[in-house]
């Protein structure tokens, strides 16, 4: 059987579970009843084909029903509308015997009608559940695949770490300016692990404050810029969160609230920012030491070896700063103690 032959196949069954819906005659209520129902208007369709359509090897199999090397997965909703999740991209139940994939969608909200495509036209984007997952949108095809520059059954073929790869690069596309990926970025050569739980910034000892405020501050310069910069925390606060499960509500009490200026120093006056970064001088020179080199060329857009960060740091800072020189005001000593 021909793609296209298949293909004539599709357009009866849907043809005929659109008419069924539409008369009440055999509405589908759950996904395992239009499963059935399209593994019987299938069967029905190819009985004078010398073809038969056969459940996947297991209910979790994907896709759900084959076909003499074509594979159907079945959706529907309720809702009114054309989208759902699709399958995990790793398709680690694939049915082997399986060439070409089609999805054949009932949207049972409204007036039911139901529609096929093929599975790599319709997938539109990857969202995380439990792990990540294709959704299909029948209505706006985006083609995810032109996308990634990757065809589908290429793409299918490929390992899981050679899958996240291309998800990655996907998603790093559709990034807007301060936003940065969550567990899905590429832990490297740097072996960490995302934490599950989170802590609230101002429940932790002061020391580990100390500690995770000088590595947010190395990574992100945009810190010193001057008061009302708009975001200018956001990329440390999030940093905390992705990377240490920390939540600071109010990112400014990082940096420039009073309490953190004048936390070592009592006395009032002088450029409260200033302060609060000179209080943290050895952490920040411990963070330019050990924190590995894909943060850093994640952060700022280049490599930059340990010995250099301080004053790549300091570099960044002074076109940042606007109403101080943190060139001038810190690390003025060569002393890493």
């Amino acid at each position: 059987m021909t793609p296209e032959e298949f293909e004539e196949v599709l357009d009866i069954v849907v043809g005929r579970l659109a008419e069924d819906a539409v008369s009440n005659k055999r509405r589908a209520d759950s996904s395992r009843e239009f499963e059935e129902h399209v593994l019987d208007a299938l069967r029905d369709a190819l009985a004078d084909r010398g073809a038969n359509a056969d459940p996947s090897f297991h209910p979790h199999a994907f896709p759900d029903i084959k076909v003499n090397g074509f594979g159907v997965e079945a959706k529907i909703t309720k809702k009114n509308r054309w989208q759902a999740n699709a399958n995990s991209v790793f398709e680690g139940m694939r049915d082997s015997d399986v060439t070409a994939v089609y999805v054949v969608f009932g949207k049972m909200g409204s007036w039911p009608e139901v529609r096929w495509a093929r599975y790599e036209d319709c997938i539109t984007h990857v969202r995380i559940t439990h792990a990540p997952r294709f959704t299909i949108d029948m209505e706006n095809p985006a083609r995810i695949f032109e996308t990634m520059g990757i065809e589908y059954r290429e793409f299918a073929r490929l390992s899981d770490e050679e899958k996240m790869r291309h998800v990655r690069e996907y998603a790093r596309g559709r990034l807007k300016p301060g936003q940065r990926l969550w567990w899905l970025e590429d832990q490297g050569e740097d072996d960490h692990s995302w934490p599950l739980e989170v802590r609230m910034y101002m429940d932790l000892e002061q020391a580990e404050k100390d500690v995770l405020r000088a590595e947010a501050a190395l990574l992100c310069p945009r810190v010193v810029a001057p008061r009302g910069t708009k975001h200018k925390y956001v990329d440390a606060a999030l940093y905390l969160l992705r990377r240490h499960g920390v939540f600071c509500p109010q990112a400014r009490d990082l940096y420039s609230a009073g309490s953190v200026a004048l936390r070592d120093n009592p006395e009032r006056g002088g450029h409260y920012l200033s302060r609060a970064f000179r209080s943290i001088e050895r952490q920040m020179r411990t963070a330019a030491k050990e924190l590995p080199d894909e943060l850093i060329v994640e952060y700022w857009g280049k490599s930059c070896p340990p010995d250099e960060r301080i004053s790549e740091w300091l570099r960044q800072a002074d076109e940042l700063a606007g109403d101080w020189t943190p060139s001038e005001e810190m690390f003025t000593s060569d002393d890493d103690d």
